[in-house]
């Protein structure tokens, strides 16, 4: 499988999707260059899993353009993006054998037998289930199945790999194991990757750049430092931990306080010894 990204650039130009009155996604405007990790983070209803179903062709957006190295894919319907997803449901055919899930996107592709063969064997590999081929998904732990639903999406060896939420049905050691799984694979195989969360420490781990999302509009656009450190405003700083915000009030004729010629200053750490005394 190639260890190089296949995809130069996607651009989101004012994507946009509305159901009747309700905005779900408001104009979101971003460039994904290949390799790139980007997470869309935000609680229940902000509207990253609507932009990732836009993206996948799932449905379609109001208004706004996708384009793929300078490709718009506004009319190419789902099936013919070649996007690798993993859903959070796992969403594996039970009635087929792990070997035949991940050779399933292969298959319809009408690769030779012997080639898909190997691909999936390498497949299986790269996620560490090279024993459990011939068994089914009922038999499989929910770690081992969605291991199964990315080695399907990466087998295809897809320009995109896209990722609604795919750990939140794991408890949190399997989080914490498959997480690492999903970062070694996106190093090792040169992924570009938009991965959909509401987990804060997921996202500020995993993603080279995040966007964060609220009612639909985007926030803020920046890396995990940025974005810990350098919130665009409160509810960004709330989203992401912070519960120490301050009251502050700038004189009239200063529109910062570098205008002001002042800086917030907090009294000098005390000893740790004078804690342990007290």
């Amino acid at each position: 499988m190639t260890r190089t990204p296949r995809l130069r650039q996607l651009v989101l130009d004012g994507l946009s999707r509305s159901y009747g009155q309700h905005v779900a996604l408001a104009a979101l405007d971003l460039e994904i260059e290949g390799g790139e990790f980007i997470a869309l983070l935000g609680p229940s209803g902000c509207g990253k899993s609507t932009a990732l179903n836009c993206i996948a062709g799932l449905i379609a957006p109001t208004s706004g353009t996708i384009s793929l190295d300078g490709r718009s894919l506004d009319a190419t319907p789902s099936e013919k993006r070649g996007f690798g997803v993993v859903f959070q449901s796992y969403a594996l055919f039970h009635h087929m054998t792990v070997r035949a899930n991940v050779a399933f996107g292969l298959r319809m592709r009408r690769l030779p037998k012997a080639r898909i063969a190997a691909r999936v064997e390498q497949a299986l590999a790269l996620v560490q289930l090279a024993g459990q081929a011939d068994k089914y998904p009922s038999q499989l732990s929910g770690g081992q199945q969605q291991r199964v639903a990315i080695a399907r999406a990466i087998v295809i060896e897809p320009p995109l790999v896209l990722m609604d939420e795919p750990l939140s049905n794991l408890d949190a050691k399997l989080r914490l194991e498959l997480r690492t799984e999903i970062q070694r694979l996106h190093r090792e195989l040169g992924l570009t990757t938009i991965y959909v969360t509401h987990d804060q420490e997921e996202a500020l781990s995993l993603a080279d750049r995040l966007v964060v999302l609220r009612d639909g509009v985007t926030e803020q656009i920046g890396p995990p430092d940025a974005i810990y450190y350098r919130p665009a405003n409160l509810y960004v700083a709330d989203f992401v931990g912070f519960r120490n915000a301050v009251d502050m009030t700038l004189e009239p004729a200063a529109r910062s306080l570098d205008d002001a010629g002042a800086s917030p200053t907090c009294p000098p750490r005390q000893p740790q010894q004078a804690f342990d005394a007290a």
